[in-house]
């Protein structure tokens, strides 16, 4: 998968250690008089959700077995199952210490990327009963909109809010500044104009990149089409405006609509000829996935 390579996942359980101070947890120090003696635990979903934490599973034995202190997980499902309130998630086997230490680090993680999977796949559901309910029976991802992430995301972890866009059947935009052209209203503002910001963007991009405006009006919008460009993103549009512009915009021009765009809301924007549904709300205000780990040391 995507976004998903273990070596990440290893780092972030490496950070959540070390931030949680393990080797000074007097609690478990006075507690647990062997923190070497085999646990037995399990992970158990509490709420409904996607699973999106397949990485996790393999970092956590290869991390705890350069600790010296393996720990092995059964883990029936796979990266997009969708998950019942009270289905055991996986299974643990390994010290008890370690056990103790890596709970509540493995469960931050897997809760916020299974919950950005959760609410993109919410999103991603709701488009697709929208488009069936106009009649379209197409499923290629260039006719029906797609969802697609944005840049909001806590640094250090793009990568895994990404992978849990993407285990949601969304897309990623761009992973960075480096990986698109996108002039948005502040560059508009600093450049003078729509005009200038484009022609001054053609001057010094990369070739191979394509360039996206986002406009407010129908006036931003014919001068960007004008210059020439290739995406166009309405913001803030409503669904009437949008049906009322899609005609003046040439098929060579992708379209993304963005600003507000939530569960409750988003079938109005299920439009032919809207490519690109953008929503920052899948990452930085998804709620994590309700997961609990419960040992058994005997």
């Amino acid at each position: 998968m995507y976004h998903d390579p273990a070596a990440l996942w290893k780092e972030w359980l490496k950070r959540g250690l070390e931030e949680d101070g393990w080797p000074w947890d007097w609690t478990s120090l006075g507690s647990v008089p062997d923190p070497r003696k085999t646990a037995h635990a399990q992970i158990i979903a509490k709420a409904p959700g996607v699973w999106a934490a397949d990485g996790l599973v393999a970092a956590l034995e290869l991390f705890t077995a350069d600790l010296g202190q393996p720990i092995l997980v059964r883990c029936p499902m796979k990266n997009g199952h969708r998950l019942r309130p009270g289905e055991m998630v996986c299974g643990w086997t390994g010290p008890i210490g370690a056990v103790l230490a890596l709970e509540r680090v493995f469960l931050n993680l897997a809760s916020s990327v299974c919950g950005i999977a959760t609410a993109t796949r919410e999103l991603v559901d709701a488009v697709d009963f929208a488009w069936s309910e106009l009649g379209q029976t197409a499923n290629d991802p260039e006719i029906k909109p797609r969802i697609a992430a944005t840049r909001k995301t806590l640094p250090g972890y793009r990568d895994l809010s990404l992978h849990g866009v993407i285990v949601g059947g969304g897309w990623s935009h761009r992973y960075n500044l480096a990986g698109g052209i996108l002039i948005k209203e502040n560059h508009i503002a600093a450049a003078g104009g729509v005009r200038a910001a484009i022609e001054g963007v053609k001057k010094i991009a990369p070739h191979p990149l394509r360039i996206e405006v986002e406009v407010r009006d129908e006036q931003e919008l014919a001068t960007a089409i004008a210059v020439g460009i290739d995406g166009v993103m309405l913001d803030n549009f409503t669904p009437g405006a949008i049906r009322h512009v899609l005609p003046s915009i040439p098929e060579s021009v992708w379209v993304e609509v963005s600003g507000g765009l939530s569960r409750e809301t988003i079938a109005q924007y299920v439009i032919p000829g809207v490519d690109i549904l953008s929503s920052g709300s899948i990452t930085h205000s998804a709620k994590g996935l309700d997961l609990s780990l419960l040992v058994n040391a005997g």
